[in-house]
């Protein structure tokens, strides 16, 4: 509940106060602006079992322009266009647009889901694992983004790292995270607050400028 001075001036909350120090702007309560992350990747290698990609994210403001970027790569499983629909197929998702979203909006959509086809359950008892999610690609569910090392470690999710390599036999590649799944987690919790996007697998050029 606010409190007000006599006068009709509004005090601002402990929370305020602090938050205005942070930003150096004692006095005054600064709002942060709204920005929005777009993830453009470009898949670059395709293994027996693995896909890797470059990605560039970009942060905007609400006028469009670049606030930050940054680059990386992910590793996906293995890419079959003819299975990437069917849920359980352990393959890449089919290229496109779609959201990333946190657990808590996951959940939220999930119970809503249940509710369209006329089964109800509750937020609380949707168990997810991951903080991160691929909303809605084509036939699929549970795509997420966390880490790991190699396919085997992925069934459709996406596992950032900063540099990659092939493994031994030349058929696959494994991923080196290097505190790039952080780097990504933070700049989509700095950033997204107004939505966050990935297009999946056409050529963009920007990622090698």
């Amino acid at each position: 509940m606010a409190n007000y001075f006599n006068n009709g001036q509004r005090i601002p909350s402990i929370f305020e106060i602090a938050t205005a120090f942070e930003d150096g702007q004692e006095g005054e309560i600064k709002q942060k602006p709204k920005t929005n992350v777009v993830v453009n990747t470009n898949r670059i290698g395709y293994g027996d079992k693995s896909t890797v990609s470059a990605f560039l994210a970009t942060a905007y403001d609400e006028q469009g322009n670049t606030v930050d970027s940054m680059r990386g790569y992910f590793l996906e499983p293995e890419t079959d266009y003819n299975r990437a629909k069917r849920e359980g197929s352990d393959t890449a998702i089919m290229s496109g647009s779609y959201e990333i979203i946190p657990q808590t909006e996951m959940r939220k959509r999930i119970a809503e889901r249940y509710t369209q086809n006329g089964k109800q359950t509750k937020e609380s008892d949707i168990k997810l694992r991951y903080n991160w999610y691929i909303d809605n690609p084509p036939g699929r569910s549970g795509i997420a983004i966390h880490g790991g090392r190699n396919g085997e470690n992925t069934a459709g999710c996406f596992i950032p790292g900063d540099s990659i390599g092939p493994n031994k036999e030349k058929t696959d590649y494994f991923i080196n995270d290097n505190g790039k799944k952080n780097e990504l987690f933070r700049f989509f919790n700095n950033y997204g607050q107004d939505g966050i996007i990935i297009n999946v697998g056409p050529d963009f050029e920007d990622l090698y400028k």
